[in-house]
């Protein structure tokens, strides 16, 4: 196995902090020591701290306003972009760095810690913020620490703001779902999107989705299919696209557990329900469980050998048919497999090599390694090109996908808005002066501009 360091490899970005090779490595350099972290600060919280708390918080005083004075500044086009960003990001992928914020909007200063364009939509309780406290990050100053960033805790704010937003801005930042604040596992949201980040960045791939994205409803739905009662919850934690529009649901896991399990067997009933030509998906358990289990053989070969197990149960539980095989959508892979140091990839990675349970000629099972990006590997007979740019044009309308993968053509929402309200006869509308169309690093500067904002409750 050929590795090469992240800085050697051709991506889709050049410049800095945005490449995976500039930002911190969340898993090897030990960010943080639980799946969780305790270093969450929210505007309501700072507000009824004492004097010494808000010291110690490490949060400028400047940064926090009255919740009033910041909503009438969110209603503004003043950091309307960023503010979009920040938001669509938070809440596509639950937890992001500053790193991985600044990355994803194409926004250097999003690389600071306190960038005053999120002063608003922290103090309205849409953001809160917070520092990884475990390893070296807990012995830097504050303003030299990792930060981190997710929904707040004030969710009925959102309501209030989005009655200032367009149509293409509210899906923007949502997807056109609900706006919520299920942000508990720090280190398991941090690592799937640092993953998902380098997919987009290194791999040859259509675009990538975050969890909101992923849901098993949404993505029966695109195909024509309904989902069952108890499959309407059902989420994948990122979503990978090929260009044929196989998507590769993502699941990351640091144990293996009894709810591990079932989530297993549930995904196994579901890839047997749905054939592949109902529901383009496999699905990928991805190991990240800790390095420090990795320094142990026995440590790492458990939960190595627990996530095979679970996936050996379920495909006997359920197997699919000889046309439909479930133990050939349901695969693993480990963090160490893809990247296997600090700062470092593998071949296996750039292919997205993962482990698969097949039968050989004389009948024994075994794992067997497939390049899911491998169409002859990995094949998808109902795929096409058109399936693939289809999801990645609407995937460009949303402000949780890496600037880099939302250039080039987009639905036009506003026409869709119009049909809708039946509209369709006015020249005005139909033909818009200020064309919803959110592309690039700046996505929202030719969004509802300033000739459109009589348009926009607020």
């Amino acid at each position: 196995m050929t590795t090469w360091d992240l800085a050697e490899l051709p991506g889709r970005i050049d410049e800095r902090p945005f490449r995976a090779a500039e930002r911190a490595d969340p898993y090897w350099e030990g960010m943080f020591a639980t799946g969780t972290s305790d270093g969450w600060v929210s505007a309501s919280q700072h507000r009824r701290a004492s004097s010494d708390q808000k010291r110690w918080s490490g949060l400028p005083a400047s940064f926090v306003m009255p919740q009033g004075e910041a909503m009438g500044q969110l209603r503004s086009n003043r950091h309307r972009a960023s503010i979009l960003g920040a938001l669509g990001a938070v809440s596509a992928w639950r937890t992001v760095t500053r790193e991985q914020l600044a990355c994803i909007t194409g926004s250097k200063v999003m690389g600071t810690t306190y960038p005053a364009s999120l002063s608003a939509p922290f103090s309205a309780g849409l953001l809160a913020h917070g520092y990884v406290s475990a390893g070296t990050n807990r012995l830097a100053p504050a303003r030299e620490r990792m930060s981190m960033w997710t929904v707040g805790d004030q969710v009925d704010a959102y309501s209030t703001y989005r009655k200032s937003l367009t149509f293409a801005e509210h899906v923007a930042v949502t997807g056109g779902q609900g706006w919520d604040s299920e942000h508990r596992f720090d280190r398991h949201n941090v690592l799937t999107t640092e993953l998902a980040l380098r997919v987009a960045e290194f791999c040859d791939v259509a675009t990538v989705l975050g969890e909101k994205q992923v849901g098993l409803a949404q993505m029966l739905a695109a195909a024509g299919q309904r989902a069952a009662q108890e499959d309407l919850g059902r989420k994948a934690d990122a979503g990978i696209v090929r260009h044929d529009g196989l998507v590769i649901a993502v699941e990351t896991t640091a144990s293996v557990g009894e709810a591990f399990r079932r989530k297993v067997a549930k995904w196994a009933q579901v890839l047997q329900r749905h054939p592949s030509y109902e529901l383009p998906l496999v699905v990928l358990v991805v190991d990240v469980s800790t390095p420090s289990q990795a320094t142990s053989a026995a440590a790492k070969n458990t939960t190595r050998s627990e996530i095979q197990a679970a996936i050996r149960e379920a495909v006997r539980d359920f197997p699919g048919t000889a046309r439909n095989r479930t133990a050939s959508r349901l695969g693993m892979t480990s963090w160490q497999s893809w990247f296997p140091g600090r700062r470092e990839a593998s071949d296996d990675f750039l292919e997205l090599t993962a482990s698969f349970l097949r039968r050989d000629s004389e009948g024994q099972e075994g794992w067997h390694r497939v390049r899911l990006l491998d169409a002859e590997e990995m094949p998808f007979a109902d795929g096409s090109a058109d399936a693939g740019q289809t999801i990645a044009a609407n995937a460009r309308l949303l402000a949780g996908t890496p600037f880099w993968l939302r250039t080039g053509r987009v639905p036009h929402l506003d026409r869709h808005m119009v049909d809708f309200a039946g509209a369709a006869d006015v020249d005005a509308l139909t033909d818009p002066l200020v064309p919803d169309r959110m592309t690039g690093s700046g996505f929202t500067q030719a969004v509802a501009g300033r000739k459109w904002r009589h348009l926009v409750k607020f």
